[in-house]
């Protein structure tokens, strides 16, 4: 009888994998996932539970998203309030010396009011939205233009370093991927510790809203890096080439 041979590719993979995510040994408990056949209340307790444990070690979290982002060459800036998140932005442009600055018609921006502290600096954001003013055909030119996009966030993932950003009215996903230079604005409220909380959530937002949930999600976890071309690697071909990620602590 043949016996199956343990391929030494697989587990090379896999170490980078832990390595990436900053783990030194393999998960050793399957984490609990609950199926969309699941009943309903099985999927309301596995969020109730991953809020709560989300929000008890929100300090852990935070750190550890600094600290993986980071090495993923994010330019991660802690903010203390509203105000000095504004004004971290307002920076961040003028050390680009951004001439057009484009951002997303989000409610984080009723909190962080980036618009007036960059008109004390001399530069007026563009919404990015179509209206009566405006087309949506005539977003990509404004977007391509520009020399900085801001937006906020859905969630931010500690384990990943990534950021979350969700389809709806007002978040123009072309403001996160046409300007050479991003940033996200993020409150520490929205991060999480792994990938799996993410999913739990949104797969209890589909079941409780009938299936009407965004068409995709956009993760973010650097600067645009590609490949392709003789195996060359090479930043910000297919989306900014420097990106700045915004933590703003919650009062």
């Amino acid at each position: 009888m043949a016996v199956p041979v343990e391929d030494p590719n697989k587990e090379a993979f896999l170490e980078r994998v832990r390595g990436a995510l900053g783990r030194s040994t393999p998960i050793m408990v399957t984490p609990d996932h609950p199926t969309l056949k699941t009943t309903l209340p099985r999927h309301e307790e596995k969020v109730r539970t991953t809020k709560a444990r989300t929000e008890a070690r929100r300090p852990q979290n935070v750190a550890r998203l600094e600290t993986i982002a980071t090495a993923a060459a994010w330019h991660v800036h802690r903010a203390a309030d509203a105000e000095v998140a504004a004004n971290i932005v307002a920076e961040i442009a003028a050390t680009i010396h951004a001439k057009a600055i484009v951002r997303t018609a989000e409610d984080i921006f009723k909190r962080v009011d980036i618009d007036a502290t960059l008109r004390k600096r001399g530069v007026s954001p563009t919404v990015l939205a179509s209206g009566r003013a405006r087309r949506k055909s005539d977003l990509k030119d404004i977007a391509f233009k520009a020399d900085l996009g801001v937006s906020g966030v859905e969630y931010a993932i500690a384990e990943t370093g990534s950021c979350a950003l969700f389809q709806r009215k007002g978040n123009a996903r072309i403001t996160t991927l046409a300007p050479p230079v991003l940033a996200l604005i993020v409150e520490e409220s929205q991060v999480l510790e792994t990938l799996d909380d993410f999913f739990a959530i949104v797969r209890f937002q589909f079941l409780t809203n009938r299936g009407r949930v965004p068409n995709y999600y956009n993760f973010i976890s650097g600067p645009s890096r590609t490949a392709d071309i003789e195996q060359t690697l090479t930043i910000g071909v297919h989306g900014p080439g420097e990106v700045h990620m915004i933590l703003v602590a919650n009062a």
